[in-house]
């Protein structure tokens, strides 16, 4: 029977206990609400999922994220994930009906959550909720405080302002991310490994460490089976903490789990493409302290190691699907201009029906011709490659636009026309239109930064 999840009843998702409601001020809120979905939301779940299995987002998209990495108290859960981010500042059941909808096509699915930085309306939560009990799935909906407390608690934003931190560990606003976390180490002659990244995820049951772990490429898997136990062993040794508090509760007391992430570069940790992980836990730690297993397919001692298969497809993958900053460009201008374009057809006919300048029924001839060529183009910006760093944000405002334009044209589609009552539409059009201006003013910021 159908149930709602608590957010911290996900085991990668348990150390958001760790924040409690009144860590979360209007400030980061309001930043929160800022987040883009593509390339900062859905990273970052996909980071804490350890999940690095990203397709290309386009018109035959199910779900943002379908992943089998998450667990329910120690349960393995195949879960659909449904994104909004700051392109909705207001969530309505006619912006993601469609979407809860699509879900129920995907077989074994046992959990789906929704998660909206904007406001989310009641009818919108209502039809989410309705969806999932019709189909017999568990839910989950986290709204922008619970949001902020998940990223709060693994690190994607600054408590001090809720801002994302970037690749170097700083934010928006020149905080940096706890400066004692890198470190460099030597192993045998001529063999080298960095611990790029350390996180102290202690609580008061076990003393847990994970780490980011770089090596050479061009080493065999028995030699990184040899660098797993280098490392776990080091690490169960170690003196570092993420607080005094957790210095002062275990001291010299060695950690009960520690977690690996074997990368070949640190693009591997950015897309979360890991060679391998390994997972550690102290035999004499209590049953109910204890992780969910790994379950992998390997035993290095008592380590337990996962081989990611994929991990050359996975490469290969972002290699053939990222591009230099020109050839990004290239591809994802031609479709801005044309969909600008027709965004301002569809303003300007909007505009004279509005005045009386137009019938209702021409109006609707003149969207229905348009339309067949922006559902085309929509499609085909699915396929633009991934940009650059220092076009992330162009790319979002480039995305929010091409759904915002296709949008328009779908309010007035036969699909539409039969959903929707005249006044709805005429609404949802009006907000479109309203919106297409203030992302074509967000577009040009953004065009003045990529030069």
């Amino acid at each position: 029977m159908a149930r709602l999840i608590e957010l911290h009843e996900i085991d990668e998702f348990s150390d958001v206990k760790r924040i409690p409601d009144d860590a979360i001020s209007q400030e980061i809120i309001s930043n929160v609400r800022k987040l883009y979905e593509r390339t900062e939301i859905e990273p970052f779940l996909r980071q804490i999922l350890y999940d690095p299995n990203v397709t290309p987002h386009g018109s035959t998209e199910i779900a943002d994220i379908l992943t089998h990495h998450l667990h329910v108290e120690g349960e393995q859960r195949f879960a659909g994930f449904v994104l909004k981010g700051k392109s909705f500042n207001k969530v309505r059941s006619v912006d993601v009906a469609h979407q809860f909808n699509k879900l129920r096509q995907i077989a074994d699915l046992r959990l789906i959550v929704f998660l909206a930085v904007g406001h989310i309306h009641d009818d919108a939560k209502r039809d989410f909720v309705q969806e999932a009990t019709d189909a017999d799935y568990d839910y989950l909906i986290i709204d922008v405080q619970d949001c902020a407390r998940l990223f709060l608690a693994y690190q994607k934003i600054c408590p001090k302002d809720g801002t994302p931190y970037d690749d170097a560990g700083t934010c928006q606003h020149g905080h940096a991310l706890d400066p004692a976390i890198r470190r460099q180490i030597d192993v045998r002659e001529g063999l080298r490994y960095e611990v790029v990244t350390l996180k102290d995820l202690s609580h008061g049951g076990a003393k847990r460490y994970r780490a980011f772990v770089v090596l050479d490429q061009h080493y065999t898997k028995d030699t990184i089976r040899d660098i797993i136990k280098e490392v776990t062993a080091n690490l169960k040794g170690t003196n570092y903490y993420r607080d005094e508090r957790t210095e002062a509760h275990w001291g010299d007391t060695e950690a009960h789990v520690v977690w690996l992430f074997i990368a070949f570069d640190l693009q591997d940790t950015r897309i979360a493409n890991w060679v391998c992980r390994t997972s550690w836990i102290d035999r004499s730690l209590p049953e109910n302290m204890q992780p969910g297993p790994l379950n992998g397919d390997d035993l290095v001692g008592e380590i337990d190691v996962s081989w990611n298969e994929d991990y050359d497809s996975m490469k290969q993958f972002y290699e053939q699907h990222s591009a230099s900053k020109g050839k990004y460009l290239q591809t994802v201008q031609p479709i801005l201009k044309q969909m600008l374009d027709f965004g301002e057809q569809a303003e300007g006919s909007f505009s004279k029906y509005k005045d009386g300048h137009l019938s209702e029924s021409d109006f609707i001839s003149q969207m229905h011709a348009l339309e067949p060529t922006v559902s085309k183009l929509y499609g085909e910006s699915g396929n633009v490659p991934f940009p650059p760093q220092d076009c992330k944000d162009y790319d979002d405002a480039c995305h929010c636009t091409f759904a915002t334009v296709h949008n328009m044209f779908l309010y007035y589609s036969p699909s539409g026309l039969n959903t929707r009552p005249q006044r709805n539409r005429d609404w949802l059009m009006q907000d479109a239109v309203k919106q297409f201006d203030e992302e074509r003013q967000r577009l040009k910021f953004e065009e003045r930064k990529l030069h």
